[in-house]
């Protein structure tokens, strides 16, 4: 790559209002297909096992092996750009996400599959962080608050959109594609989003330096270590490489302090807000991701629904999270939205436990949207909390930080909350001739742990949501 000319972070604000609100929904599509193409490819897994005759073990590395690509790289993608230019890493990635799905289409069997969703793990981590760098550079004040809303929305209609559409797309088999429809969707939107940002997205950057290679490597190693345990279902030797992990990542840390051109800079880690905001993420994510593999289980293996009915009860969760992402501006929006997850889990735990399997399901419904609206009003003040204040030069590296917990926090609570429900029910979950109350006994159970970290989230944020005026 061809060094830059050091500049200072040009803020896109100085643009015209107009072309500074379509960069940004250039940015946030690349955001939505990252997204969607997640909760694509969840529902199209057992096409490409059946298609490509892949086993067990394939298919959870085809899943696996986006995931580890992706947070792996997010630190080093973020830093990428303040670097290199955040608009202009911004766009060699979506060009690189788009050719690795083109890739992902055509594979001939599970293990180029496997390597097509490493490399386009590896495009996601260069082109997402860039998309919280636009709007730490570009916006500021009440216009930041308000991109961050459209954000979380945009979070909220991809999580929604992704099982839907990828069930709409198996069914309909477009130019009998099958399940390699579920990839080639992200080219006309990744185009788009291209041609939209090369003339709206302004071109910003931190000092002029050199990668911390080292630092990327070490950093790499230790989140492999600390994420592939989980990813491949907890194996026999699942704790020594975790122990690995966790030594690395402390190395990582000695290794960076004191480095002019640190990965991390370490002044980013000295914010007590940075610190707090990121426990605050570890908790309210871990809880969320535990919660929707638990309910999951709960609608289709105990309740019997599709995977598309499960994906469009699950609907009113994430209408509930867009539209509050919106409306929470202000981060005292924090302190409420936690109360409101606690009262809408608190609501599950009595539905799943106490009211007649015929009739959960629309019992269901309100009480996911309000466990939605709830997550909503946490989701974009958190981000904005966390960023707030950080130095222009950093907002790469501090979005490739915030995104980086996020992934952690999700293999923690899938592998926590989905221990103990597996504990729980007394059996794999999935296993055929597990009765509807074995479910209903585990899910309850289970969402109590997942209602004991929304306590915790609301804790950690009631300071963050205090300590602005904004």
């Amino acid at each position: 790559m061809v060094a830059l000319t050091t500049r200072p972070a040009a803020p896109a604000r100085t643009a015209a209002p107009a072309r500074q609100w379509i960069a940004l929904a250039s940015v946030l599509l690349a955001t939505f297909m990252g997204l969607l193409d997640a909760g694509i490819v969840t529902v199209a897994v057992p096409s490409i096992q059946q298609s490509l005759g892949a086993s067990f073990g394939e298919v959870q590395s085809v899943m696996a092996g986006y995931t580890l690509a992706y947070a792996v790289g997010l630190v080093t993608g973020g830093r990428l750009g303040d670097l290199f230019g955040r608009r202009r890493t911004f766009l060699v990635g979506v060009l690189l996400f788009v050719l690795t799905s083109v890739a992902c289409a055509a594979a001939p069997t599970a293990p180029v599959l496997i390597a097509a969703r490493v490399l386009q793990g590896l495009a996601a981590a260069v082109m997402l962080p860039q998309v919280l760098s636009v709007i730490q550079s570009s916006f500021a004040g009440p216009e930041r608050s308000s991109a961050l809303g459209f954000y979380g929305a945009t979070i909220g209609l991809a999580s929604i959109a992704g099982q839907i559409v990828g069930g709409a797309l198996l069914a309909w088999n477009p130019l009998g594609l099958g399940w390699r429809s579920a990839f080639l969707v992200n080219l006309p939107i990744g185009l788009l989003a291209i041609l939209v940002a090369r003339v709206t997205v302004a071109e910003s950057r931190g000092p002029r330096s050199r990668l911390d290679l080292a630092g990327a490597a070490v950093l790499g190693v230790a989140l492999v270590g600390l994420l592939l345990p989980s990813a491949l279902g907890w194996p026999m030797w699942a704790w020594p490489i975790l122990l690995a992990g966790g030594g690395l990542l402390v190395g990582f840390g000695f290794l960076e302090r004191g480095k002019p051109t640190a990965l991390v800079p370490m002044r980013l880690l000295a914010r007590p807000a940075i610190v707090r905001g990121l426990s605050t993420v570890l908790a309210f994510y871990a809880g969320n991701a535990g919660f929707f593999l638990l309910l999951a289980y709960h609608l289709q293996a105990g309740l019997h629904q599709s995977a598309l009915a499960s994906g469009l009860i699950f609907a009113p969760l994430g209408v509930g999270f867009a539209v509050s992402s919106l409306a929470g501006k202000r981060f005292g929006a924090l302190v409420t939205g936690t109360a409101l997850m606690t009262a809408g889990l608190a609501a599950v735990i009595f539905i799943v436990t106490a009211v007649p399997a015929s009739a959960q399901v629309s019992w269901l419904l309100p009480a996911l949207a309000l466990s939605g609206v709830g997550e909503g009003l946490v989701a974009a003040p958190l981000i904005g909390r966390i960023l707030a204040g950080v130095d222009p030069a950093d907002s790469g590296a501090a979005s490739g930080i915030l995104l980086t917990a996020t992934q952690v926090a999700n293999a923690g609570g899938v592998a926590l909350i989905g221990g103990l429900f597996a504990a729980m029910l007394g059996a794999t979950p999935g296993t055929p001739g597990t009765g509807f109350a074995h479910y209903a006994h585990a899910t309850g159970i289970t969402a109590a742990a997942v209602l004991v970290l929304a306590v915790v989230t609301g804790a950690l944020a009631r300071p963050l949501g205090r300590s602005t005026s904004h």
